[in-house]
């Protein structure tokens, strides 16, 4: 039987497990080196050991450790002429106290990054997620050999190494929090694109984030290719688009948006400076009183404006068909300022950053409220759907069958402790290892991997030592 899990994360003891427990990286962070001076040889001995076995088979009983303890520590030093003159580093011998545990396959299974710790470790080898050989192996203790090839299941990897998965009440508030944050988004992208884009902008420099399209030569042309597809697309739809009747309808609006005095250069941004005055014509020509420039918001334009267009039998004729000449003019004009514009907006396949795209939020749409949580109680998560452009589904449950985030994150604090040992030989893509041989102590380094300084093992193995004669 194990020791019982007591305390293991206890911030005020500050012992350091093996573990990749987030409390147990804080203790790591503020544990002090050891200081033996007004200790007795003993206190040194009792505090010396009391570490090192917090760190190692903690979750073994004394008793346990003291009968697998062994005092031949293995080393290896190199027997040529570079060991000669006294430079080389002396062998930590020391940390070589405890590499006996390092044959146990739960501590392997830690070792490996197949478990987040080496209890994790012992319930996936009781449960039968791990094979020695090919072979299903239930025994924590049981002990590898040079050459064993050891596996996990993956789903339990990304599981150990993966972060947590929320429940549902959880994904329900995040994805509120972001479905309102989004809809403002949407709304104010549309109402100012160009700021809006400037403050994404400013926030990825702020961020030290690059704004070039891509480093990779390949994929950098790859999207500006994209990019002018996507604008000879647009191109062309609108000026399929364009019409007598649409050219008006902007008119309209342009006059019914402006509230200071109608001049060419009101149309100037729409139409540009050689159309402008041929577009001021057409609005001289109806007249500032005319019904079609003071229709109510919720009219439909486009049907006033293409009654006007075809009456055949209108109350001024003088003015339709001014109107339909004006329009005639401008609209053979107008389509090839579309397709200047257009051109002039094409990047050069040199550019190291696209340009701002005034249609940029034109993709953009809100996203739907999620049902009342009474409903989603009633009905389970099937009733939520949830579609943003950087999350498909519910937050960190998108496949909610999985025991792990979904889509797989790994772990938060997992980067201090990806060590891989020398003595295994590791392949994350099929959660298999390789058992190569016992670890050793080289000049300058030893194989056993701990946080604690020679010393503090030195101590523990003198303990230990002591014990076992």
């Amino acid at each position: 039987m194990p020791r019982k899990a007591v305390l293991l994360k206890s911030l005020t003891r500050g012992r350091l497990r093996a573990s990749m427990n987030k409390y147990n990286l804080f203790n790591l962070y503020k544990k002090q080196r050891p200081g033996f001076n007004g200790q007795s040889l003993y206190q040194q001995k009792w505090n010396s050991k009391a570490e090192t076995r917090a760190y190692h088979g903690e979750h073994l009983r004394e008793s346990k450790w003291q009968h697998i303890f062994s005092p031949k520590l293995q080393g290896v030093a190199q027997l040529d002429a570079s060991l000669q003159g006294g430079n080389t580093d002396e062998t930590p011998m020391m940390l070589q106290t405890f590499a006996v545990l390092e044959k146990r396959l739960d501590v392997a299974l830690f070792r490996a990054m197949f478990a987040s710790s080496v209890r994790q470790a012992r319930q996936y080898i009781i449960h039968k997620y791990v094979s020695v050989n090919g072979v299903v192996m239930r025994h924590p203790n049981y002990e590898l050999k040079p050459g064993d090839v050891f596996s996990v299941r993956p789903d339990k990897v990304l599981e150990a190494l993966g972060k947590a998965k929320p429940d549902l009440k959880t994904s329900y508030k995040v994805d509120q929090i972001q479905i309102s944050r989004w809809n403002k988004f949407v709304k104010e992208s549309k109402a100012s694109p160009l700021e809006v884009w400037q403050r994404q902008q400013a926030k990825k420099q702020s961020r030290g984030e690059s704004n070039l399209i891509s480093t990779d030569d390949k994929e950098r042309v790859k999207k500006i290719r994209e990019f002018n597809n996507k604008l000879q697309a647009r191109r062309q739809l609108k000026q399929q688009s364009t019409t007598r009747q649409s050219i008006l309808v902007d008119v309209i609006d342009i006059v019914r948006g402006t509230k200071k005095d109608i001049t060419p250069e009101v149309f100037e941004s729409k139409f540009g400076s050689g159309l402008k005055e041929k577009v001021f014509q057409i609005y001289q020509t109806l007249g500032e009183k005319h019904n079609l420039l003071n229709l109510p918001e919720d009219e439909n334009t486009l049907e006033h404006v293409t009654k006007f267009i075809t009456d055949k039998e209108p109350i001024d004729e003088f003015k339709q068909k001014r109107t339909k000449q004006l329009l005639s003019e401008i609209n053979t004009k107008y389509l090839e300022h579309i397709r200047e514009q257009f051109e002039q907006s094409k990047v050069s396949e040199d550019a190291k950053e696209l340009p701002y795209d005034p249609s940029w939020a034109d993709s953009l749409r809100r996203h739907k409220n999620l049902s009342l949580w009474e409903e989603v109680k009633e009905h389970g998560e099937k009733c939520l759907k949830v579609n943003f452009p950087w999350q498909k589904g519910l937050f960190g449950r998108q496949d909610s069958t999985k025991a792990y985030f979904t889509p797989w994150t790994p772990r938060p604090f997992l980067a201090p402790f990806a060590v891989l040992p020398q003595h295994l030989e590791i392949s994350f893509e099929t959660c298999h290892a390789v058992y190569l041989r016992d670890p050793v102590s080289r000049p300058g380094e030893s194989e056993v991997i701990t946080p604690l300084p020679v010393d503090v093992h030195k101590r523990a193995y003198m303990w230990y030592q002591r014990k076992g004669q």
